[in-house]
C-alpha cells in the first residue's frame, strides 16, 4: 500500500490542505494554537519529503510517468504566506505569522527547487546519446 506513489500523493494533499487551513485559522486567533503548530508542520514536511523522494526515485528508474506540477502548490503556499505577510504588515502589530508557517514555506520551497534540479538533471540524461563502446 505505502510503495504505491499514489497513497503519499493522498497524504501530502490532506496535510497541505489541512496545515494551511490550521495556519489560516490560527492568525486570525491571534496565534491562540501557536503551540499546536510543530507538531502538524513536522508531520506535513515527513510525508511532503517521502511523497516527492518516491516520485523522483520513480522518475529515475522509468517508473514515473503521469505529471503532477509542484508549481501549484508553490504558487498556493506564495499566495498564502504573501496574504498573511501583508495583513500582519498592515495590522499594526495585532496579527503576526507565525515562524513555523514561514519554515514550512521555506522548506516547500526548496523540496520544489531540488525536484525541479532533479528534473532537469533527468532530463539530460535521456537527451544524453548512448555511448556505445563495444
Amino acid at each position: 500500500m505505502f510503495r504505491d506513489e499514489k497513497i503519499w500523493k493522498i497524504l501530502t494533499n490532506f496535510w497541505t490542505y489541512l496545515f494551511m487551513v490550521f495556519l489560516v485559522f490560527n492568525f486570525f486567533q491571534y496565534n491562540k494554537y501557536e503551540s499546536f503548530i510543530a507538531p502538524p508542520s513536522v508531520v506535513y514536511v515527513g510525508i511532503l519529503g517521502l511523497y516527492v523522494s518516491t516520485k523522483e526515485f520513480d522518475r529515475w528508474y522509468e517508473m514515473h510517468s503521469s505529471r503532477h506540477p509542484g508549481e501549484l502548490f508553490v504558487i498556493f503556499w506564495t499566495i498564502i504566506i504573501f496574504v498573511l505577510m501583508g495583513m500582519a504588515f498592515m495590522s499594526d502589530g495585532k496579527y503576526h505569522l507565525s515562524s513555523e508557517a514561514v519554515a514550512v514555506y521555506i522548506m516547500v520551497l526548496s523540496v520544489f527547487a531540488l525536484t525541479q534540479k532533479s528534473k532537469s538533471l533527468h532530463e539530460r540524461k535521456l537527451r544524453r546519446p548512448v555511448d556505445l563502446k563495444e
